[in-house]
């Protein structure tokens, strides 16, 4: 007797649903799973009949095949197992056949009992989408999904569960909705603990309230990573839309499985020696990077200048797009990328070229060490800006503290609240990510602050990209000010964040 049960499995990001058709044919006994299944999937043969024996489920000696369909589809990941087991027990006469708006996810340990499964959230979703209103799945995957109200929930720990209620589903109790509660951004430090850096900290509000990549350039020691470190204590909290995104791209990394939703903006800081499949995505089971999962939130990348050329010149195209698309010989695949890079570099190889301390780097090595960094890589970064070295006298004197980071954050928050109103009737990304012609539309210049923008263009050779960052820099410091038209002083703040390469 052929069975059908519904199942899902995810191709980077994308659900898709998967048809398991079970039957038995005449033939030497034999286990089969066919329709592009990876090793993984093949793998789970011996972990399904392992668990449907240590269930008391006695096995027939049949041929016995297992079909995925869709069959000219790459199945990966273990989100099939519970399916495929559910298939078997409707061909044995076990359980009942399950109805055709119940998807069912998880995977199989030996003895039965269920595990979470990487991409729950993504697969519940789609559930609706697929004309699914039941979905069975592991209890440890309720963290990251109970909040859904799209579809019923029905939790299970194994697969006994399933087996005591002969298929009924409707005997296994619903998960009753959980309110998702966001939360403020964590960080331990707070920009008031930051001594000195006026600068430094004015460039970073300025970055933070346009979503403007930015990069820090400093001897050691001056306290670059604790600024970047405080960045995330200004970024207003996640929507709840933003929380559901930045959750379904960890969730297909293995990251919530016992974590649960994104509550908080991430903070990524990979190693310098992280490769460009690290940053950007891949591998065969398309993955997403680092520059992913810091989406809306901040990527730090520390030691800017040793991480790998490849690496920093895979960055190019999602810092402007703020999308990736990772293709391999598996599939292709796309993810969002919407984050703010915070990037931090020496000076030189020594670190104390223009600062207080002498210099022991040649100009040929200093040279060198500028140049790890592409002219067009920088060019798509819109705030540059110079760390120096706070005075021990500075140090040890300093008792008041500064501008804590709430009254900052409120600024922010009040400057993209303008930025996403402007931005409302258009389709464009918000928080300033228009292209050229967007930004000529809704950034107005004065007269004499768009004469001081084409004279400084002239005279520092910017590119037409570099024009349309100043641009947008100045739109932020405007909009950080609640002025509605961009002024000469505007313009002139914006253009000292640019590389001195460029003038």
């Amino acid at each position: 007797m052929l069975t059908r049960v519904l199942s899902a499995t995810l191709i980077g990001l994308k659900p898709q649903l998967i048809e398991v058709e079970v039957d038995a044919i005449q033939g030497t006994p034999q286990f089969i799973i066919i329709g592009l299944a990876s090793k993984a999937v093949d793998e789970a043969k011996e972990r399904i009949t392992a668990a449907l024996l240590n269930c008391g489920v006695r096995i027939k000696a049949r041929r016995t095949i297992v079909n995925l369909a869709p069959a000219d589809l790459q199945k990966s990941g273990s989100t099939l197992e519970l399916a495929i087991a559910a298939g078997l027990l409707q061909l044995y006469g076990e359980i009942a056949p399950l109805p055709d708006n119940c998807l069912l996810v998880g995977e199989l340990s030996l003895d039965g009992e269920l595990k979470p499964v990487r991409g729950c959230l993504p697969l519940v979703l789609a559930a609706k989408e697929f004309g699914m209103t039941e979905v069975i799945l592991p209890t440890a995957n309720l963290p990251e999904v109970g909040f859904l109200e799209s579809v019923t929930l029905r939790p299970i720990r194994n697969l006994r569960q399933l087996l005591d209620v002969g298929g009924n589903i409707t005997k296994l109790t619903p998960h009753p909705t959980q309110p998702l509660k966001l939360a403020k951004n964590k960080t331990n430090t707070d920009f008031a603990s930051i001594i000195g850096q006026v600068a430094a900290k004015r460039a970073l509000e300025i970055a933070v309230a346009g979503n403007h990549n930015i990069h820090l350039v400093g001897p050691p020691g001056a306290g670059k990573s604790m600024l970047a470190q405080a960045a995330i204590s200004i970024l207003p909290p996640l929507s709840l839309d933003e929380s559901i995104a930045v959750t379904m791209i960890h969730s297909v990394a293995g990251l919530t499985t016992q974590a649960g939703v994104v509550i908080t903006r991430p903070f990524r800081a990979p190693h310098h020696t992280t490769t460009a499949v690290g940053l950007t995505g891949g591998s065969t089971q398309l993955l997403p990077g680092e520059i992913s999962l810091a989406h809306h939130g901040v990527l730090f990348l520390d030691e800017f200048p040793e991480f790998s050329r490849t690496a920093l010149e895979a960055l190019r195209q999602p810092l402007e797009t703020k999308m990736v698309t990772i293709t391999r010989s598996t599939g292709t695949t796309q993810y969002p990328a919407n984050c703010m890079l915070i990037a931090a570099s020496n000076p030189c190889l020594c670190g104390y070229w223009g600062s207080s301390k002498p210099c022991r780097c040649t100009l040929r090595e200093r040279d060198r060490y500028q140049n790890k960094l592409s002219g067009p890589l920088l060019d798509r970064i819109d705030v540059h800006v110079r760390v120096g070295a706070v005075s021990h006298k500075q140090l040890a004197t300093t008792t008041k503290p500064g501008e804590c980071s709430k009254k900052i954050r409120e600024r922010v928050a009040a400057a993209r609240k303008i930025q996403r109103n402007r931005l409302a009737k258009t389709s464009a990304t918000t928080n300033g990510d228009l292209d050229g012609k967007e930004t000529k539309q809704y950034c107005r210049l004065r007269d004499d602050a768009k004469d001081i923008l084409v004279l400084a263009g002239e005279k520092l050779g910017l590119s037409a990209r570099s024009h349309f960052k100043v641009l947008k820099v100045a739109q932020t410091i405007a909009d950080l000010t609640a002025e509605s038209v961009i002024t000469t002083e505007h313009i002139t703040e914006a253009l000292q964040y640019r590389p001195e390469q460029n003038g």
